[in-house]
């Protein structure tokens, strides 16, 4: 059976995010920040997660498909042993924009993506920094085929 729309989306999103040059560890497992060997840092974790979804009729065609709007959440971990993680932080949070932003194969899948925000830990861990960062990426697909 072909990979759905979605799993191939997210298969895009994993590939562009291991593209980071200093990123240690990519995996969809979520893991607590206390479990991640600090070899392993700074992390990813790419999640799939709400999908609203509506009819939408393609131009000049009869048939009826559906249009996805796939909320993506990265969690991002990023460590330093004096408590430094400023800049860490924010070039991850660059680099992970301009993965996901700028993937073409990501691209070739979808409509458009949509940057949704970054919520952070706002400092309360020390040693570390922990955010996620959202994206809301946008596709069609045959209803016929489930997505």
């Amino acid at each position: 059976m072909a990979r759905s729309i979605r799993h191939q989306v997210m298969d895009a999103v994993i590939d562009a995010l291991e593209g980071i040059t200093d990123v240690q560890k990519v995996s969809e497992s979520l893991e607590s920040y206390e479990q991640i060997d600090k070899k392993d840092l700074p992390a990813v974790f790419p999640i799939d997660a709400d999908e609203p979804r509506e009819y939408a009729v393609m131009p000049q065609s009869s048939d009826v498909d559906v249009q996805a709007a796939l909320e993506v959440i990265v969690t991002c971990v990023v460590y330093d042993r004096y408590d430094n993680t400023r800049q860490q932080r924010t070039d991850l949070m660059r680099d992970v924009g301009k993965a996901m932003l700028n993937d073409t194969t990501l691209e070739a899948l979808i409509l458009y993506i949509e940057p949704m925000g970054v919520v952070t830990d706002k400092g309360t861990i020390p040693n570390f920094s922990i955010w996620d960062q959202s994206y809301r990426i946008t596709y069609r697909f045959d209803s016929a085929d489930g997505g």
